[in-house]
């Protein structure tokens, strides 16, 4: 299976990973910026802005806003918002120069995945399965801090992973595969791939944490974002300490409202 069908076959959201970025346990706001590079040549492909309010708690909610560069417009948006399971976060994510939409919501009846390919196309929706300890967008995240006693060991770590392209789930694996330097600091990279024969032929992604608080200072691999050629971006995403913020709180209600571009 080569890189486009699996393009066309697994949407892993960034940050799905990409969003991903351990907090502190008191609660409280934060800011910080992610680049995404192309690992190509380096260029900027975006920027990502993250907001988070009562980061840590119960109702915590982040937005993320997706900018054609560091100052620019932005083009897609993603809000989350996190309940009493840490790993399974509600998400809504939209890209404005498709019409591309994603997510999970939690109803009376149970969570329900939905994804709307393009503006338009029907909005697709289905019952999420709660048989399974469901890990969904950001959530990825928690997960690695829940298990990372496992994998400074050495150990790999499979969990069910949502696919809202397949209104379903896949079941992923984790484990640390070497350390590095970044910034001066220690950091642990976790390489995550699909388990059984489908990992076989499927890229792998990499997301490094500085070992010292467990922050994401790296991501690198298959992004949720498509280029222009409608294909979804590999990029390596960076996020510099020099750019976090603690105790900033964000305009939601501005960022909410701000209009999305349909074209960079």
């Amino acid at each position: 299976m080569n890189l486009s069908m699996h393009r066309s076959f697994l949407l892993i959201p960034s940050v799905a990973l990409a969003a991903i970025v351990a907090l502190p346990a008191m609660a409280t706001d934060q800011q910080f910026t992610g680049y995404a590079r192309s690992r190509d040549d380096g260029r900027v492909l975006y920027v990502e802005s993250h907001h988070v309010r009562r980061a840590g708690e119960v109702g915590e909610a982040r937005i993320v806003m997706y900018r054609c560069s560091a100052e620019g417009p932005a083009f897609a948006r993603k809000e989350l918002t996190y309940g009493a399971t840490r790993e399974t976060p509600e998400f809504t994510f939209t890209d404005a120069r498709s019409g591309y939409t994603e997510g999970l919501r939690r109803t009376a009846q149970g969570p329900r995945v939905f994804q709307q390919e393009n503006s338009k196309a029907p909005r697709r929706e289905a019952k999420v399965s709660t048989d399974v300890a469901l890990v969904s967008d950001a959530g990825f995240d928690e997960f690695v801090r829940k298990y990372w006693a496992e994998l400074e060991a050495g150990k790999t770590v499979r969990f069910p992973f949502l696919i809202p392209s397949r209104l379903d789930y896949l079941t992923f694996k984790v484990k640390k595969n070497r350390e590095t330097q970044i910034e001066g600091a220690t950091a642990s990279v976790i390489r995550l791939n699909l388990s059984g024969v489908f990992g076989w032929f499927l890229p792998y992604i990499e997301v490094s944490y500085r070992k010292s608080d467990r922050s994401l200072k790296r991501y690198e691999g298959l992004t949720n974002i498509r280029g222009s050629d409608g294909q979804n971006l590999v990029a390596i995403i960076e996020f510099p300490i020099r750019e976090r913020r603690s105790g900033v709180e964000s305009d939601f209600v501005k960022l909410r409202a701000e209009p999305l571009v349909p074209r960079c």
